[in-house]
């Protein structure tokens, strides 16, 4: 008989499998298998065996120990969030960044870069088109117009206070004044070192830190629009975003910065983004 004779009789013969006593040879069972049967019987363990190891490995922490080189699940996701508080702290400091910057061009007198060529952005008048007012725009136009009319009757003491201040930073003498053409946006207040500065007005610190030209250099955030810049301290006593009230100390008096000539403090006074003299609010210095 040929090997391929063989193998054929090998398929289609049938097997007795017996199970007797070790005594009495007493059969017990009996099992009658064909070579296909005990083919599916060996490939159906052999599965198993495979689908059981792959379950072990893919959903049992066994996976860390068994596989080289893999990472969990769970460092996975604390990777991910890691990402996204990093990008999100990164667009929160490039926004203050800009910021910052703009608010420094804007005290130095310069136009901020972001503002540069903006007009050529804008859309020309020929395209734009302005839809006629609903009766609840005309109410609210009627509204606004009545608001501006009481503004324009208000009087000199009203607007003043609007645009000035109450509090006094320091007591002094004005050692230089306001002068755009020199380039001087505020004035100086001489004063000995390490006398207390005082916030002018309710705001927050928009500004702590220190210039090379103007020393530990404080800028506080005030309603309506305005700024208060206090310059060439000794020390800080505020933090970006520390909430002042009005009379709250800030700083104290120094000679810190390379366009300091003396014990004094700087003063500037800004609103609308303008920087104004603030010699009428300063009631306790001598000029």
């Amino acid at each position: 008989m040929s090997n391929k004779e063989h193998r054929r009789s090998f398929w289609r013969q049938r097997f007795r499998v017996t199970i007797q006593e070790e005594s009495t040879f007493h059969e017990r069972r009996a099992y009658l298998l064909s070579g296909r049967r005990i083919a599916s019987f060996v490939a159906g363990g052999v599965f198993f065996v495979i689908f059981l190891t792959y379950s072990i490995v893919a959903y049992t922490p066994l996976t860390e120990v068994l596989i080289p080189g893999y990472v969990a699940e769970q460092f996975r996701e604390d990777v991910r969030f890691t990402r996204q508080q990093t990008d999100s702290a990164l667009v929160a400091l490039s926004v203050q960044e800009k910021y910052l910057n703009n608010l420094k061009s804007i005290l130095k007198g310069e136009v901020p870069s972001e503002n540069l060529g903006i007009n050529d952005s804008l859309p020309s008048a020929e395209v734009v088109t302005i839809p006629e007012a609903g009766e609840e725009d005309l109410a609210f136009r009627s509204r606004i117009e009545e608001g501006d009319r009481f503004k324009l009757q208000r009087g000199p003491a009203e607007v003043s206070k609007l645009i000035g201040f109450d509090f006094q930073p320091i007591q002094g003498a004005i050692t230089s004044g306001f002068d755009l053409s020199n380039g001087h946006i505020g004035v100086d207040i001489e004063s000995k070192e390490g006398m207390l500065v005082h916030s002018v007005d309710d705001g927050t610190a928009i500004m702590s830190d220190f210039t090379v030209e103007h020393g530990y250099v404080l800028i506080i955030q005030h309603k309506n629009d305005r700024l208060s810049v206090y310059k060439h301290n000794s020390s800080l006593l505020k933090e970006v975003g520390d909430v002042i009230r009005m009379g709250d100390v800030v700083a104290a008096v120094g000679n810190s910065g390379s366009q300091s000539t003396g014990a004094h403090l700087h003063f500037e006074w800004w609103v609308s983004g303008q920087p104004l003299d603030p010699t009428p609010w300063l009631s306790g210095v001598s000029l």
